[in-house]
């Protein structure tokens, strides 16, 4: 079975909705990059990555702050293809604060980007992988 980037936004919204990043991280190319439109620079490296995520989820856990990990799509403008990618949300409310989307060539994640939900045009599913 070939890796599609819904496989890759299901395993990274599985991992936020557990705080367990482990089956994602076996996902990454080695020389995958992550950026965030919240972050300076852009992480280049699978080891990077997985330092960064698994710190994060544990700062994010310890804090007792509740993490929604939604599917979800871009809505592209007419004749190009939706985009599956993953939305997250903190806290009680539910609002969506951050659009993941990805990028997968020959089985693996290459890249992968957080951006402002506005930016992408999103929508959710409904759907919260666990």
């Amino acid at each position: 079975m070939e890796l599609t980037e819904k496989d890759a936004a299901i395993a990274y919204a599985k991992a936020w909705n557990k705080f367990d990043c482990t089956e994602f991280l076996t996902l990454l190319d080695d020389n995958a990059q992550y950026a965030s439109q919240f972050v300076f620079e852009e992480l280049e490296s699978k080891e990077a990555i997985s330092e960064y995520l698994i710190g994060k989820m544990k700062a994010v856990e310890s804090s007792g702050s509740k993490v929604y990990a939604e599917l979800g799509n871009t809505r592209t403008p007419s004749g190009l293809p939706d985009t599956d990618c993953v939305l997250l949300a903190q806290g009680e409310e539910k609002e969506i604060q951050a659009a993941i989307v990805f990028e997968v060539e020959n089985g693996k994640i290459t890249r992968f980007d957080l951006c402002i939900p506005s930016l992408l045009n999103v929508e959710g599913t409904g759907v919260y992988p666990i």
